[in-house]
């Protein structure tokens, strides 16, 4: 029996359905849990002890693991630009955490994702996947960028 974890239950809720009728082929849900300082081996699945992840630990049983990955970078905004766009996040002139206008401005980078980037979410809205972000963002807006789209 599973746990109310709100957070597991939110993301179930975004993915059961998918878009799909029960007609529709069979296809995958897809749910990508992107957590800031965890490491691998935190997670009570992958033989962490110190903190009960029991919600986690299920999807990982029941679901399909992935277990050969590579991070783009060790810093929130640049890792979450990777992810979405599949492209280094320098690229979109994005290296590290996205702050203020000043501080954006001093470290070269953009104030926010720039929309023309690619976008795993628009690629699975085209193959007929219904998508949610429920969480962080941190590809832009909040402090004083208030114009980011």
């Amino acid at each position: 029996m599973l746990r109310p974890c709100i957070g597991f239950w939110l993301a179930l809720l975004c993915v059961l359905g998918g878009g799909q009728s029960l007609a529709a082929p069979a296809r995958p849900n897809v749910l990508f849990i992107l957590v800031d300082d965890m490491g691998w081996g935190d997670l009570a699945a992958n033989g962490g002890a110190g903190v009960p992840t029991p919600c986690m630990d299920q999807l990982a049983r029941e679901g399909t693991r992935f277990t050969r990955f590579y991070v783009a970078s060790p810093i929130c905004s640049p890792s979450r630009c990777a992810l979405i766009t599949g492209q280094f996040p320098a690229r979109w002139r994005i290296t590290s955490f996205l702050q203020s206008r000043a501080g954006n401005a001093e470290c070269g980078q953009a104030d926010f994702l720039d929309p023309q980037a690619p976008s795993l979410p628009r690629a699975f809205q085209a193959a007929g996947y219904a998508t949610a972000h429920i969480g962080k963002w941190h590809l832009g807006g909040g402090r004083d960028v208030v114009d980011a789209p």
